[in-house]
């Protein structure tokens, strides 16, 4: 309903438009000369050449013999020349007595500084209502782009991202726009994928943490079927009985590479994730960052000019992390600083809450490690753990440091 007013205001303009444009133009037409009159004072000039006493003097006028000389004006300030009369776009006419050509009728046109003016004025209301008109489509535009464009390219951004798997950044709602409503649906299934992914994730994880306690709480039991029967071997007599014990301590060998591998699946299988790093500008990681900072707590961000060789999903989701754990732990502002050396660009993200304790510190980039300040905080304990994995593959690193005044991540960025 708001954006009918802008298309009426439009509307509007362009009927005042044609209202102005008409009665200037029936103007014009009033104003010009009356060609009856002026065949009358032609007629009369033909009929009585050389009399100037019988000349009909309804308009202004000048006559000029064949050679162009003035041999009769209706009162001075008139052109008397063609050349004058051209100029001033006034009506030549031909003196004509029998079939000769005698002289010429120059007729001068008083209406043409009246016709100038209003044309002037047509002109100077075009240009009024033009203006308007490209003011009123401009903001029209921009309440378009505001209230639609924005935030349906916000959504694509963002359902973009959510196919990725980025599921901690949420969509910022504005009810103002007319995605308002959906926004939030959107943003509702953000937050239930999430939830879903986190459950999954937790029971994924008691699973994995549950065979690998089985494959672990399994080995002794083996160790002792194997080692009994290691003994019966060397006991028994009989070669049946050995080979029977040969091939309880073969099996128990197998059985024993079974739980090996069972095991190491169990905890390893989240490095599996891929990492691709390739070359791109360092100022790439200015647009990274204020992805990853939606609450805008970073502030200015000066990035040296130079290559560096990263994923840039894989870095986004570690930019992500460490946002995301400032943002639940210190809630405070950040500081975003870049030192660049020979091998790496050495990015500080740091916050001004209370840091960790130092016996959490180095266990904190270890896989399921939460830190004793996040009893009441939802997470999986992943968050450090990929974010080492994914700078190792980049051919950096991670380090965490306890400040004075907070808490720093910072990321080892290799340059080439």
């Amino acid at each position: 309903m708001r954006h009918k007013k802008y298309i009426f205001l439009l509307l509007l303009t362009f009927v005042i438009e044609a209202i102005i444009c008409a009665n200037l133009l029936g103007r014009i037409e009033e104003t010009k000369q009356d060609p009856v009159v002026i065949n009358s004072c032609l007629k009369s000039v033909e009929t009585n050449y050389g009399d100037p006493s019988s000349y009909d003097t309804s308009v202004d006028y000048v006559i000029l013999d064949i050679n162009s000389n003035v041999v009769f004006k209706t009162r001075d300030g008139l052109s008397e020349s063609i050349n004058n009369a051209v100029k001033a776009g006034e009506t030549i006419l031909d003196v004509v007595s029998g079939d000769e050509v005698i002289g010429k009728m120059i007729i001068h046109d008083d209406n043409m500084a009246g016709i100038k003016a209003i044309r002037d004025r047509l002109a100077a209301a075009v240009i009024v209502i033009s203006l308007i008109q490209v003011t009123v489509l401009t903001v029209f535009y921009m309440r378009l782009k505001t209230r639609i464009l924005d935030p349906f390219d916000n959504m694509t951004d963002f359902a973009g991202r959510i196919a990725d798997g980025d599921l901690d950044v949420p969509l910022i709602m504005d009810r103002k726009h007319v995605f308002g409503n959906f926004t939030e649906a959107f943003d509702m299934m953000r937050s239930a994928i999430k939830t879903a992914r986190v459950n999954e994730k937790k029971a994924n994880n008691d699973k994995k943490e549950m065979i690998a306690k089985l494959s672990h709480d399994l080995k002794t039991p083996i160790a002792s079927v194997k080692s009994t029967s290691e003994i019966g071997y060397e006991l028994a007599s009989e070669p049946r009985i050995k080979e029977y014990f040969n091939l309880i301590n073969s099996k128990t060998d197998q059985i024993t590479a079974l739980v090996d591998n069972l095991f190491n699946s169990s905890v390893n299988d989240v490095t599996e994730l891929s990492v691709a790093p390739s070359q791109f500008e360092s100022s790439i990681l200015a647009e990274l960052i204020r992805n990853s900072d939606y609450l805008k707590k970073a502030g200015d961000i000066t990035v040296p000019v130079c290559n560096i060789y990263i994923d840039r999903l894989r870095f986004q989701q570690s930019l992500d992390n460490i946002f995301m754990n400032s943002y639940k732990y210190a809630n405070t502002s950040i500081d975003v600083s870049f030192v660049l050396d020979d091998e790496y660009l050495k990015m500080k993200i740091k916050d001004h809450g209370k840091g960790v304790s130092d016996e959490d510190l180095p266990l904190l980039k270890n896989k399921y490690a939460r830190g004793s300040n996040s009893s009441d905080k939802d997470g999986a304990g992943l968050g450090l753990y990929l974010t080492d994995y994914f700078m190792e593959h980049m051919n950096g690193r991670l380090i965490l440091d306890n400040e004075e005044d907070g808490f720093a991540a910072t990321l080892w960025i290799r340059t080439i």
